[in-house]
């Protein structure tokens, strides 16, 4: 089960869990409160903040 989680690196809105309910958690959340780091995780068409604790900020991936 997936749940809401604030990021570690940025401190916005994003998940953790198993990853198989990733869009029925972030969908609740408004796109403006989300998690800015990447990788994003792609479901489907749509790309979510990546998992609490696998994210980079933006400025530091190489």
């Amino acid at each position: 089960m997936c749940m809401q989680t604030s990021c570690s690196t940025c401190g916005k809105q994003t998940w953790r869990g198993c990853g198989q309910h990733v869009a029925s958690v972030m969908d609740k959340i408004p796109k403006d409160e989300w998690c800015t780091c990447t990788p994003k995780t792609k479901v489907g068409a749509t790309e979510f903040p990546p998992k609490v604790g696998e994210g980079q900020a933006q400025a530091e991936q190489k």
